[in-house]
This record gives structure tokens, C-alpha cells and sequence, in this order.
């Protein structure tokens, strides 16, 4: 029987969960909670799809088996005063007997032309591919900020959902609101200049001894950079990080008191928008953030 391509629904999440626990994925060892938040809808998109399958129906009297797919997480967020649908590109991946067909799952979504695709963590392969569609680079490196100090004032953190909210302009309240149930750091910093800075971490681990803040969003570039030597080392040494990390695009020309370093992405992330530029998009409301797998 031949190759079938269709929508990924919700009665598809445990074929899904099967192929891709056996495949050659970074995130295959995903919980099988973990890939039913795959398959809800979230965040402003409700296109009532999570992706696209690949079947094929093998031997004759069998049923159709799952043997590729392509996800899809469909969210909308404002940005700059205004409305921007997006669709995330994630957990690509098809068995080796049909490789040649991959490209099939990834046709419905380049004819995606009203949202902004977004693909956070893509694979050398992927990328070159994508590239050929049109994608542009999004975050080509990272900057790490080290936990040394670099000034005398330490203005205040606040943590915990009883200290946090209260602190927060309408913006910001959003992105606590919308990731609350995630599991990530909320960080309310004030400055003595401005209003207080929001700021939204999640831990993440290039080896398991080596953890990292990864730095997801910030209401304001400029005050974070500003305030980091004086912040930077207590968020260390009290979440056991070796550093914080971040889009080094979103300090692009800023200087940063104490020791930083600019380190290259091996692949970067990548998007393809008529609307937004690279420097207007952050990692909030992404695949990586919301089932706890590697953000570069």
C-alpha cells in the first residue's frame, strides 16, 4: 500500500510517542507525558493538528503503521503592538526505509505563508534544507555571562509566584501567565533606574554536570546587561548554574560589565516571517521550553 501524509491529530499522539522513542532524536528519551503536551493545543493556536504523519499500510490485512512525522506547535503571540501567528517545526523524523520521502512532511508547512515559522533546534541536515526554502538564520550564538561579580550593588531578586506577579507590567504578565506551568525560573530584578526587570530562565545542560541558565526572555535587554554583574553570580551560585546564557543577537553593540564569552551555535536556529526580523523573536512559548528537551 502506498504512502500516506496527512494531519497529525490527537488520537495519533501514542504512534507518535512509539516511532519517535525509537528514533535517533536528542529528545527520543522524552516521557510519554512529555509527548502528550505535543498533542494540546496551547498558547493561542488551536488549529486542532499537531503535525503531519507519515503511514504506510505494509502486508495486506494490517493496519497502517507510523513510520515518519513532523510536528507542529501553532501559537499566537503579540510582538511589537501587534498579532503574529507562528509555527513551530520540531521532532522531524522518518524511518530509514522511506528517508528518501522526508522532504513530503515538510511541503505543507513551506506553504505556510501568513505565519512565522520558527524551528528552534534544527539538525545540520535540516537546516541545509531549509536554507533552501528560505529560512534565515535566527540566533547564531550565544553569549555567557560567568558568575563573577562586577560591582558592589546588588539590587533585588525576587522569585516565587507570591513576590513575582505583583512586580510585573502588563507584558511581562503575559509571559508569567502563559509559562507558569512550565518549568522554568521566573526573576523579577529591580533597577534603580527604570522599572523593575523581568526575566524568564530555564536550566539546561550541555554534559549532566555542566548546568546552565539559559536565558529564554527579558523585558529589557539593556537594564539585564546593565545590572548583570551584579546579578548574574547570586542567580549562580543559588540554581547551582556555571553560567547564564543567552542570544547573543539580543545584546548585539551593548557593553556587559564582568566576564563574558560569545560562543558560536554549531547549527543555528532558524525562522522564515514576512513580518519579523531575528532580533524581534525569543524562545517564550517554544517546543524546547515546554517539554523540558536541550535548547541550544
Amino acid at each position: 500500500m502506498a504512502v500516506q501524509i496527512r494531519r497529525a491529530v490527537e488520537s495519533d499522539m501514542f504512534g507518535v510517542y512509539k516511532l519517535l522513542r525509537g528514533s535517533t532524536l536528542n529528545a527520543r528519551g522524552l516521557p510519554l507525558d512529555a509527548r502528550r503536551r505535543m498533542f494540546q493545543p496551547l498558547w493561542g493556536g488551536d488549529e486542532g493538528y499537531y503535525g503531519y504523519l507519515m503511514e504506510d499500510g505494509g502486508a495486506a490485512g494490517q493496519g497502517r503503521e507510523v513510520i515518519g512525522f513532523l510536528g507542529t506547535l501553532f501559537t499566537t503571540r503579540e510582538i511589537g503592538g501587534r498579532r503574529d501567528d507562528f509555527c513551530e517545526i520540531h521532532s522531524w523524523y522518518v524511518r530509514d526505509s522511506h528517508r528518501d520521502e522526508s522532504l513530503n512532511l515538510l511541503l505543507p508547512v513551506i506553504g505556510m505563508r501568513k505565519r512565522t515559522v520558527v524551528n528552534h533546534t534544527p539538525t545540520q541536515t535540516v537546516y541545509d534544507i531549509s536554507a533552501r526554502f528560505g529560512f534565515k538564520d535566527l540566533e547564531t550564538g550565544v553569549v555567557a555571562f560567568y558568575p563573577i561579580p562586577a560591582t558592589l550593588r546588588r539590587p533585588d531578586i525576587a522569585t516565587g509566584d507570591w513576590r513575582v506577579p505583583d512586580r510585573l507590567d502588563a507584558a511581562s504578565l503575559k509571559a508569567y501567565a502563559d509559562h507558569r506551568d512550565v518549568r522554568c525560573l521566573h526573576v523579577v530584578i529591580d533597577d534603580p533606574m527604570g522599572p523593575p526587570v523581568y526575566a524568564l530562565f530555564k536550566t539546561v545542560r550541555r554534559r549532566w554536570f555542566e548546568p546552565f541558565g539559559r536565558l529564554i526572555h527579558t523585558s529589557d535587554p539593556v537594564a539585564f546587561a546593565r545590572l548583570a554583574g551584579g546579578v548574574v553570580w547570586r542567580l549562580c551560585l543559588k540554581n547551582r548554574w556555571q553560567a547564564v546564557i543567552a542570544n547573543q543577537l539580543v545584546f548585539e553593540g551593548m557593553e556587559i560589565p564582568g566576564v563574558v564569552r560569545r560562543v558560536p551555535r554549531e547549527v543555528p536556529s532558524q525562522f522564515r516571517s514576512k513580518t519579523l526580523e531575528a532580533k524581534d523573536l525569543d524562545q517564550l512559548c517554544s517546543q524546547p521550553l515546554l517539554q523540558g528537551y536541550r535548547l541550544h
